[in-house]
């Protein structure tokens, strides 16, 4: 399984600085969630989706930002 970005507008994939694709095969692969996350909070991307991709490419599944990004308050 491959951990990719994938704009949400667009549904293109992050494939490097100001290089976007449309085919998963050639995007970067975060390799891990919290990467991916950790890079859109950094650069304060927008309109993005964690998008994983499997052997074939042929199925890619997104989840919203807003779901994997837990936050836990500290009293």
């Amino acid at each position: 399984m491959r951990t990719l970005l994938r704009n949400t507008t667009t549904g293109l994939y992050f494939q490097g600085p100001d290089r976007w694709t449309s085919d998963p095969a050639q995007a970067r692969d975060f390799r891990m969630i919290d990467r991916a996350i950790e890079f859109i909070e950094n650069w304060s991307l927008r309109d993005m989706e964690l998008a994983f991709a499997f052997r074939d490419y042929e199925q890619v599944t997104g989840v919203p930002i807003e779901k994997m990004a837990l936050k836990f308050s500290q009293s």
